[in-house]
């Protein structure tokens, strides 16, 4: 869903930010307080992005700005981050600028907004943002066959030395078969902390027919674990694509855990042990999986 903007500058809105029923987005520019409130946090981005895009019609969006018009995934940016000309200041009004060159083949322009090439995106984040979040935007592209590994390595040979050596690394880590964001975040944290490497959307034949569990571990003279990575939101996508109600939905994931302990141990996770990697260091040592640390300075 795309939200209206509304520009408090001039013209018949410019008294918007007397009325509490609109929120500002950025300076001058509100949206419906309502819709703003119900809107997911991830997708708050691509409003600031566009509110800079109305105050700024000639600026190109890179990074995880330019992943957001392209609805991939990017994290939750703090700055909007723009690239190219070189008279524009680099860190203005929470718009982070980069003075990098960028040619007319790395950029694409849609209703209006020009954005960097989602091939040069990915690449420019491996090289400096964070790396569960480069993971995951680019764990999505290749599953989606949005890019193709290919296209984002030579996307990267076009782009400066910094952070090559960390790019390299994303580009080498991404998978296809990781199929939500949580997925990326675990295998990226569980690497950073010494866990085994994870079997990634394992068959496992049950009861009640094939089931796949986010992840899969052999452990010598114990049975396999799984492991599963759920986010808040997963219940209620479960029921949308199925087309039930949300209670129904937990009822079916608690029968299909039911069936994979028929033959697996299982540890589960949500989001904030994501965000608290030593929760999940801590659940997976007591799963009896190998971990180094739980410490992950720079994660």
């Amino acid at each position: 869903m795309t939200l209206p903007l509304f520009d408090s500058h001039d013209g018949p809105d410019r008294r918007l930010f007397d009325d509490a029923s609109f929120a500002q987005v950025r300076r001058g520019w509100y949206v419906e307080r309502q819709a703003l409130d119900a809107l997911p946090r991830h997708r708050r981005h691509l409003l600031e992005v566009r509110a800079v895009a109305a105050a700024r019609p000639g600026a190109i969006f890179a990074r995880e700005s330019a992943l957001a018009l392209a609805e991939l995934p990017c994290g939750d940016p703090r700055d909007v981050f723009t690239i190219g000309s070189a008279s524009t200041s680099g860190f203005a009004a929470c718009v982070r600028h980069s003075h990098a060159v960028v040619s007319d083949m790395d950029v694409v322009v849609t209703d209006g907004i020009a954005r960097c090439s989602t091939a040069y995106a990915l690449a420019d984040l491996a090289r400096r943002g964070r790396q569960v979040d480069a993971v995951a935007a680019l764990d999505w592209a290749l599953r989606t066959r949005v890019v193709e590994r290919d296209e984002v390595a030579d996307a990267l040979a076009r782009q400066g030395p910094r952070g090559r050596r960390r790019a390299a690394w994303v580009l080498a880590f991404a998978d296809p078969l990781a199929e939500s964001v949580g997925e990326s975040w675990s295998r990226v944290l569980m690497h950073r902390m010494g866990a085994p490497t994870p079997e990634l959307q394992p068959r496992v034949a049950t009861s009640i027919g094939d089931r796949f569990p986010d992840f899969r571990w052999e452990r010598p003279g114990m049975r396999p674990l799984a492991g599963e990575s759920d986010g808040a939101q997963k219940y209620g996508v479960l029921a949308d694509a199925n087309g039930i109600q949300p209670v129904d939905a937990v009822i079916a994931e608690k029968r299909r855990e039911d069936a994979i302990r028929e033959t697996h141990d299982m540890v589960r996770w949500m989001w904030d042990a994501l965000l608290n990697p030593a929760r999940l260091a801590a659940k997976l040592a007591l799963a009896h999986l190998p971990v180094r640390t739980p410490l992950l300075p720079g994660w």
